[in-house]
């Protein structure tokens, strides 16, 4: 054997990032170290049970050979089918004496191909030689072939770290951009799709109030059952790793005396394997994900999970647990903040609508006199009237101001654009005939968020009328764009790495310094219809959408209002 082949084989194949063009440099040089006339490389299809060509080098190849392969041992199943369903190399010095071959081409007469095997000693793939020579292969190029076969194995182990990896950070970045458990649980399933080639998936989370634990998202039969199914402590095989925090892999999971087959994607006895992690958060399990792999029709094929796939399900649990904490932490902080202002709400209507049940009161009482008078002066009663008018005016809008700040975080979330948003509003809100110019700047690219259209038009709503009621003459420039989340400091409610970001920009006197953040808690300015909840209700809005609103102009320089809001991936 050449030693400079060698050298060159594996410099050029750890230099090369393309997995096709790695294993093309593999069979070309198997191919000349063997002294072969044609060269094919098949991997495995596991979901469809065949061997895949992917590569080849021969001149009789070009146009001559099948795409896919059947892994099989009998009569005329060819000796790639062979080789990828018993896992040991083959050799014959006469090919037309062997009777599993399968003729491919004229010219073969002797053929040699090795398996190429995983870490776990899964069959990936079938490397295969041929020549127009008999009994040409000798000791020294079983060797070679299986070296070459090991060097295709270390290139998809390579590629397959490299997925692995990809996913994980899929994973991350959708946690980021979630803002809801339910849209992480989804993203987390479906990337892990990917990578696991499982036929079901299933994610369970504990529900505090009655201590089982509750289908949440599911690739597979329970996708209609979310939210319904659940499992006890301990019950089946799901139940106790969501009880006991550990993980459990079952390659035949009916001879295992946990089982109880309960709320199962396919039929116990059509599992091939199932795998099962817990979410652990805290040092307490929280729930589990489960994904199961169905037996196959081809009883040479190894569907099972192996340590590998272990390892990446539990990398994703601890992501999801990760994901989740994030967002309870960030509910917990709005509830907290939200309690605050329920106190100071609960005081402030408490003495506004008091004073002006007093009010009432006393025109009643005005009344009272008035119609015991034996003429009545319309004159009294018309001022009357219009006292009983104002004082349940304002009781309405303080009632009204008062749903409005408690319905502030209650979203119904679907994607939408910004900018198609900010525009209908502001064709809504802004006065036909106004002293004050507008002066809208839309980003060309759209801007998908997840949100509550009805109540971020609430909050972009309010914006703008506070900013118009600031600003007699000039102009209001209202402004879409995209930033990344290294432009401003303050958000700390999402790890959002790009935001969707809408300034309204006033003329008006600007806010003072030591205001920026007292003007969003509740009855703070003095300028304001109602309770004096507006800026308080738009800050809830924003920050139920994972976002943050603050002001960011220069006093006497005009307000300059700023909301962002995560992006999410167009739908």
């Amino acid at each position: 054997m050449n030693p400079s082949l060698w050298t060159r084989l594996l410099e050029t194949v750890v230099r090369e990032t393309s997995v096709y063009n790695a294993l093309q440099v593999v069979i070309e040089l198997a191919a000349e170290m063997t002294g072969s006339r044609n060269v094919l490389l098949a991997l495995l299809d596991e979901e469809q049970g065949v061997l895949n060509l992917t590569n080849y080098h021969g001149e009789d190849m070009k146009g001559n050979i099948e795409e896919t392969m059947q892994v099989a041992t009998g009569k005329g199943s060819g000796i790639v089918g062979y080789v990828a369903a018993t896992g040991r190399t083959f050799e014959s010095g006469d090919v037309e004496r062997d009777p599993r071959y399968r003729k491919l081409f004229a010219s073969t007469k002797s053929e040699i191909a090795a398996p190429i095997m995983d870490s776990a000693e899964r069959v990936l793939g079938v490397l295969n030689c041929e020549t127009d020579r008999l009994n040409a292969y000798e000791d020294k190029h079983r060797e070679i072939i299986r070296a070459c076969s090991a060097v295709v194995s270390m290139v998809l182990n390579r590629e397959e770290s490299r997925q692995r990896e990809e996913a994980l950070i899929q994973i991350g970045n959708a946690l980021d951009h979630a803002l809801t458990e339910d849209a992480l649980i989804h993203e987390v399933i479906v990337v892990a799709e990917d990578v696991l080639r499982f036929q079901a998936a299933s994610l369970f989370l504990l529900d505090p109030e009655n201590d089982t634990f509750v289908l949440r998202g599911s690739v597979g039969r329970l996708k209609s059952q979310i939210g319904e199914i659940r499992y006890r402590r301990g019950e089946g095989c799901t139940g106790w790793v969501c009880d006991t925090g550990q993980p459990l892999m079952l390659n035949d999971p009916l001879s295992d005396p946990r089982w109880r087959g309960l709320h199962i994607e396919f039929p116990s006895e059509q599992i091939a394997s199932f795998l099962c992690v817990p979410i652990v958060s805290r040092g307490k399990s929280i729930g589990a994900i489960r994904v199961l792999r169905r037996v196959t029709d081809n009883q040479y094929l190894d569907n099972r999970f192996v340590d590998a796939d272990l390892r990446l399900l539990s990398a994703v649990a601890d992501q999801v647990s990760s994901g989740l904490e994030n967002l309870r932490n960030v509910e917990k902080i709005i509830r907290s903040e939200r309690m605050i202002a329920w106190g100071e709400l609960s005081a402030k209507s408490s003495h506004m609508i008091g004073n002006r049940v007093f009010a009432l009161k006393g025109d009643v009482n005005e009344l009272g006199y008035l119609v015991r008078q034996k003429e009545v002066n319309p004159e009294e009663l018309r001022s009357l009237q219009k006292s009983l008018e104002v004082n349940l005016s304002r009781i309405e809008e303080i009632l009204q101001d008062f749903r409005d700040f408690v319905s502030a975080t209650q979203l119904n979330r679907v994607a939408v654009d910004l900018n198609h948003l900010v525009q209908d509003t502001v064709n809504e809100v802004f006065p036909k005939r106004s002293r004050v110019t507008l002066d809208l700047r839309l980003v060309g690219e759209e801007l998908w968020v997840q949100a509550d259209a009805r109540k971020l038009v609430r909050a972009i709503s309010e914006l703008v009328e506070n900013s118009l009621s600031w600003s007699e003459s000039g102009t209001l420039r209202i402004q879409t764009s995209s930033v990344d989340r290294s432009a401003y400091a303050v958000t700390r409610r999402s790890r959002a790495r790009k935001f969707a970001q809408l300034e309204i920009h006033d003329s008006g006197p600007g806010v003072p310094e030591e205001e920026k953040q007292r003007i969003f808690e509740p009855f703070f300015s003095g300028r304001v219809k109602g309770m004096g909840l507006g800026l308080a209700i738009v800050k809830g809005i924003v920050d139920a959408h994972g976002g943050e609103v603050f002001e960011a102009g220069t006093h006497g320089e005009g307000a300059n209002f700023v909301i962002l809001l995560p992006l999410v991936d167009r739908p």
